[in-house]
């Protein structure tokens, strides 16, 4: 893969959510990667040949945080179907759009012994959305 090419497209990435107030996105997404080497490695692979042809590219030539969000939604359903979701400051979730402004963004799977994964969230999330993702993602049952 051209090493320009991918610098190019983690700049604007990150750019973009900076501009938004979101935080890094790309951790979420390295620890799903893991996952699914370790457990579904065709599905990994699937996922590095779509990031290398499809995502890298679109990361350049288009709006990024939709592109990423559309990725992680293909992420998700490797290995469960499920549906992306915007949950907001006060914690109302809604379908994801990508007008949202600072939305905790994450791919809910339909199958709920599946894990929930982080698409974005916000450098500083609100009180509801960092109880959404405790609940959601940690599935942590009482707030510390």
């Amino acid at each position: 893969m051209d090493s320009d090419l991918r610098s190019r497209a983690e700049a604007r990435l990150a750019d973009a959510a900076r501009a938004r107030g979101l935080a890094d996105p790309r951790p979420p997404f390295r620890e799903r990667l893991r996952l699914l080497k370790q457990a579904h490695p065709a599905a990994f692979d699937r996922a590095i040949e779509h990031y290398e042809q499809r995502v890298l590219p679109a990361l350049v030539e288009e709006e990024p945080l939709p592109v990423w969000i559309e990725y992680g939604r293909f992420l998700g359903s490797l290995t469960a179907a499920g549906a992306v979701t915007a949950i907001d400051e006060s914690g109302r979730a809604t379908q994801w759009a990508p007008a949202a402004r600072a939305s905790l963004v994450l791919f809910i799977p339909e199958d709920t012994a599946s894990d929930v994964m982080i698409l974005a969230q916000p450098a500083e999330p609100s009180p509801a959305q960092s109880a959404t993702a405790a609940l959601l993602v940690q599935r942590a049952l009482k707030l510390e």
